[in-house]
């Protein structure tokens, strides 16, 4: 299969699967990014980034309580959440929900 022929078909099931979806959840993000960015992190050569409910979801899926999104910035969001005992500013990634970073902040 050529390479023109794969993304074609790539963009096509990506516009099938767009116009499939409820109106909400049709304010998707493409970005193209290759590598790493400047912190080190390594980026999805293509970012489809979540929603906050499901940036929620995936926290919550790590075990964490009263999630709280604070700012997105660059396919990263800062996300306060409670786990245990210690509330903890995360660093999460937009693209998969990751927790790329996690700094304690206080007791709950």
């Amino acid at each position: 299969m050529k390479a023109t022929t794969f993304i074609r078909a790539a963009v096509l099931g990506l516009a099938l699967g767009a116009s499939a979806l409820p109106v909400q959840a049709q304010s998707v993000q493409f970005q193209f990014g290759f590598g790493t960015d400047g912190f080190g992190y390594r980026r999805p050569l293509i970012c489809i980034e979540l929603t906050d409910r499901q940036i929620r979801n995936a926290v919550r899926q790590q075990g964490y309580t009263n999630i709280y999104l604070n700012v997105r910035n660059d396919r990263r969001i800062q996300v306060r959440a409670t786990r245990g005992n210690w509330v903890y500013l995360l660093r999460v990634s937009t693209c998969t929900g990751a927790i790329l970073n996690r700094e304690r902040l206080r007791r709950s």
